[in-house]
């Protein structure tokens, strides 16, 4: 539920599944980190698939909700640092992804009246990529990658980190994204306005909640 809707002056983005969907490179993602859990693990790719899928199941009862695949990698015994290293070398967005005016013309539209920030458990390197590639990459003011604090969403003190460096009161903030538990749940918490989307296609949404559209 959106309220102070006056008072936002930045928005805060999702990377994944909310500015684009790829089905192509979530597999490339699994698979780079099935091989890596092989690799140091000494087992082979069907044990490591066991062993992600044992880790997510524990975690899922300690959290009650299903964690991201960089906790489920902590919880294995992977540094963050190596995990994304790995992607970087086995994650290709430039075999799937083109330019996509529409979201493009969405972002700038906004960026007339607020300043947009991206905050992502992707790594910079392929955020990067990834935001050339969609052609949107020049529209935000910063982009918060995992290297910002090294721990993934949901972190509150990342979520307080990346809120001070934007700077500006709660209800100066709008956060956007497709996962609740992940990405809005932690601004709910202290009564930042969100909006959860199913798909980039809701994007359209924010300008209707924001008044810019009847």
């Amino acid at each position: 539920m959106l309220t102070s809707l006056n008072d936002i002056e930045s928005i805060v983005f999702d990377l994944d599944g909310t500015l684009y969907v790829c089905p192509e490179i979530a597999d490339e993602i699994r698979s780079a980190t099935e091989t890596l859990v092989a690799e140091t693990r000494g087992v082979s790719l069907k044990k490591a698939r066991k062993l992600l899928c044992n880790a997510r199941s524990r975690l899922t009862e300690v959290l009650e909700e299903e964690p991201t695949l960089t906790r489920t990698c902590i919880e294995l015994g992977i540094e963050v640092p190596e995990l994304h290293r790995n992607m970087q070398e086995q994650v290709h967005p430039e075999r799937y992804l083109e330019s996509d005016p529409i979201l493009y013309a969405l972002l700038d539209s906004l960026r007339t009246s607020y300043g947009l920030y991206l905050y992502t458990n992707n790594n910079f390197s392929l955020t990067r990529k990834i935001l050339s590639l969609l052609g949107v990459e020049d529209l935000f003011v910063r982009q918060y990658t995992i290297e910002f604090t090294w721990r993934p969403k949901p972190d509150a003190e990342s979520f307080h980190r990346v809120m001070e460096d934007i700077g500006g009161p709660p209800e100066s903030f709008l956060f956007v994204g497709d996962r609740h538990q992940v990405d809005l749940k932690t601004a709910e918490a202290i009564g930042i306005p969100t909006l959860l989307i199913d798909e980039p296609e809701d994007l359209v949404q924010i300008h209707r909640v924001l008044g810019l559209i009847p």
